[in-house]
């Protein structure tokens, strides 16, 4: 898949490409659906398929507090590619793109800037100011500019429209399976592995400390994991949790930690970045008033973690 990141690119003009937009943030089922729509339409035309995604958020861009994402604009990107795109054009959005009216932005990018064949858009898109733009209003303004317009109805599971918002709050409620079924795979945190306090190396139980990329964790306990680094999956048990003393958030730590153990994997891997899948909760958060409660806890957990993975191999 090609990425094009530049304002001043005219990705595929020359091929007329079907073309769709959109955050995408997630890539989840009813994304997906959009997707797979759009590669049928690129191929009755004769032409690759590209999205428009934009960073930052539109939200962000307009000085709004923008919510929390469900994935990294690196991963939004690798599940467009694995969804059979052949182009992603991120547009970086601002103040000043968003005043453009509906007809203007469609005139200037799907026809001029694009010369698009097709575009295809989700039930719920909308663009320009005012939300002036959908799939509707965009097939009258497209009628000379010999352009296939089409509609992609929303995608409804369990009586629910499959959204990104609908993922956020399945997340932030740690209902990870309602979560998981919408994405179409297990809700995830990727982040950068970094240097915490070291205590779960002192107590035998070494943790990779996770830098999120993006915002969207669920609510604090521990977890069944899984973790993929460098390409390899390992069973993992996670916490996530807020620094236990006072000392360590004035040492500047932040204000929740995502530890995961890998299940008999001690390699230093500072540094590196890694992908942690939420299976179930096992528990909430506990406090312990003495090391030995603790680490009788973290045994029992281990324990309970491994019988787990045994009997579930492909989960």
């Amino acid at each position: 898949m090609r990425i094009f990141t530049s304002t001043d690119d005219a990705p595929l003009s020359d091929r007329r490409p079907a073309v769709t937009m959109g955050v995408f943030d997630g890539v989840h089922l009813g994304h997906q659906a959009i997707i797979r729509q759009l590669r049928l339409a690129a191929s009755k035309i004769g032409s690759p398929s590209l999205a428009i995604t934009f960073s930052p958020h539109p939200r962000q861009a307009l000085g709004r507090a923008a919510p929390p994402g469900i994935c990294s604009l690196e991963k939004r990107l690798e599940l467009l590619s694995a969804a059979g795109l052949d182009a992603v054009w991120v547009l970086p959005f601002t103040a000043e793109f968003a005043r453009r009216s509906g007809r203007d932005f469609a005139e200037a990018y799907f026809h001029l800037r694009l010369n698009a064949g097709a575009v295809v858009l989700g039930e719920g898109a909308s663009f320009g100011c005012g939300r002036e733009g959908n799939a509707r209003t965009l097939a009258e303004w497209a009628k000379p500019w010999n352009m296939l317009v089409e509609n992609v109805p929303h995608l409804v599971m369990d009586g629910t429209v499959v959204s990104s918002t609908a993922i956020r709050l399945a997340i932030q409620a740690g209902n990870l399976d309602r979560a998981a079924a919408f994405l179409g795979r297990l809700p995830s945190v990727q982040g950068t592995v970094v240097h915490g306090q070291g205590h779960g190396a002192k107590l035998g139980f070494p943790t990779l400390n996770l830098d999120p990329h993006h915002e969207l964790r669920p609510p604090p306990g521990v977890y069944l994991t899984r973790t993929v680094l460098d390409g390899v999956t390992y069973p993992s048990l996670t916490n996530i949790g807020r620094p236990p003393t006072e000392s360590e958030i004035e040492a500047g730590l932040r204000d929740f930690l995502i530890e995961t153990h890998l299940l008999d994997f001690g390699t230093d891997v500072y540094g590196r970045d890694a992908e942690v899948f939420f299976i179930q909760k096992t528990r909430d958060v506990m406090h312990f008033p003495l090391i030995d409660d603790l680490v009788k806890q973290v045994q029992h957990d281990l324990e309970d973690a491994r019988v787990w993975f045994a009997s579930h191999r492909e989960a």
